[in-house]
């Protein structure tokens, strides 16, 4: 039927196509972080630097012991009020130096009661970072401001490097393989 010739070259194709075939699988595939995607968020908050002094989500529950707990990545809308109708300005302290430094960010300056200033700031940094109102120092008004990491558990994150290699070590062993075979097969 075949000469041994034909069927070796045969078989040397199909292992070929069989080493090759994961990669070529994983091919389109592409990394996830392993997270949701960002999220909106809508979060209202009270200053006051009246006692009681501090944040609050409203105007009967402001303390200095306010923790907002985010994901990374999420756009954050503040709905800030003034609860004693004084200036205030929520200010994110990146470097947790609980003063204004460079890289803080903050938002516009705030004064009414009843109407929100609406300012927006992205969680891109993960950690546990103070916030406090610009105006009044951190001793009078403060809280923590938690961004989570992405948690585990997403899709596929098959390094698309570490496949081509191991299917070019793949074809390179079947065809040195192969090769001594067919030399060792031809010596009398």
């Amino acid at each position: 039927m075949f000469s041994r010739v034909t069927r070796t070259s045969i078989v040397v194709v199909g292992l070929m196509v069989l080493a090759v075939a994961p990669a070529t699988l994983f091919a389109g595939a592409t990394p996830s972080p392993g997270s949701s995607p960002a999220a909106a968020r809508s979060i209202t908050l009270y200053g006051s630097y009246q006692n009681p002094a501090g944040w609050g989500w409203t105007p009967s529950n402001i303390s200095n012991s306010l923790t907002l707990t985010v994901n990374k990545g999420d756009v954050i809308t503040f709905h800030l009020y003034a609860n004693d109708s004084m200036s205030h300005q929520l200010l994110i302290d990146l470097d947790n130096s609980h003063s204004n430094t460079t890289g803080d960010s903050w938002s516009p300056m705030f004064s009414n009661k009843t109407t929100a200033k609406d300012w927006q700031y992205t969680a891109s940094t993960a950690g546990t970072f103070a916030f406090f109102c610009n105006v009044h120092g951190y001793a009078a008004q403060h809280g923590t401001l938690v961004v989570q990491a992405p948690s585990g558990g997403g899709g596929t994150t098959t390094d698309m490097t570490t496949l081509a290699i191991g299917g070019i070590v793949i074809v390179v062993a079947i065809v040195a393989i192969v090769a001594a075979v067919m030399l060792r097969r031809k010596r009398p």
